[in-house]
């Protein structure tokens, strides 16, 4: 397959909101810069991108994907949160964070009953999500088990080779994956991007 190669900036990214979005209508994937790592994305609401992102990471077809959200709004739509939860999220987000929570309808990016939400610090990926008008999976653009990408050129040919478009953003900003809070168990269960004070998270 080859990859079409785009290079943006912060500011000048909106032809390729443009060209990402007509891939990913027409069942492509993508590479992409996020606040955090680059992801590879795709349409999250298509069990065929599911599966292929699936396979180009290299793991079980049955695991849970992230999805990027545009906004509070869009996030409202598939996540079935409490009052707690929405005021953490409106807190840190957007942000570096993943947060699980419960979903309130189905979504094929995770057969279970959460979903791993990312609203990210990213101009790029909030237009890119609004554009294109539904979720977006959003996952590391590596193999399971190698190092998450920062910069565009840690992104190992063998991904960019099963991917239809590829964005060059420049260095993320925070340079390291997401910290990852599960706001259903109550339970950071994966640190990076900026620390979360769980004195915030009341009793049950």
């Amino acid at each position: 397959m080859m990859v079409t190669t785009l290079k943006i900036t912060e500011d000048d990214f909106e032809s390729a909101i443009d060209i990402a979005t007509a891939f990913m209508k027409s069942g492509g994937i993508v590479v992409y810069p996020t606040d955090t790592v680059y992801g590879i994305g795709g349409d999250a609401t298509s069990e065929e991108v599911v599966r292929r992102i699936h396979e180009i990471k290299g793991i079980k077809g049955d695991r849970p994907l992230s999805v990027l959200v545009s906004d509070f709004s869009m996030m409202e739509y598939y996540c079935d949160t409490g009052f707690w939860q929405d005021v953490i999220m409106s807190r840190y987000l957007p942000g570096p964070y993943t947060f699980i929570v419960k979903k309130r309808r189905p979504l094929p990016a995770s057969p279970t009953e959460t979903l791993g939400i990312r609203y990210p610090a990213s101009a790029f990926c909030q237009a890119l999500c609004k554009k294109f008008g539904r979720p977006i999976i959003t996952t590391s653009a590596n193999k399971t088990g190698d190092e998450p990408p920062v910069r565009f050129d840690m992104v190992e040919q063998r991904v960019l080779d099963q991917v239809e478009l590829a964005i060059d953003g420049g260095p993320t900003t925070y340079l390291s994956p997401s910290m990852v809070v599960d706001l259903v168990g109550r339970k950071v269960i994966r640190k990076g991007g900026e620390d979360i004070d769980l004195v915030e998270f009341p009793e049950r």
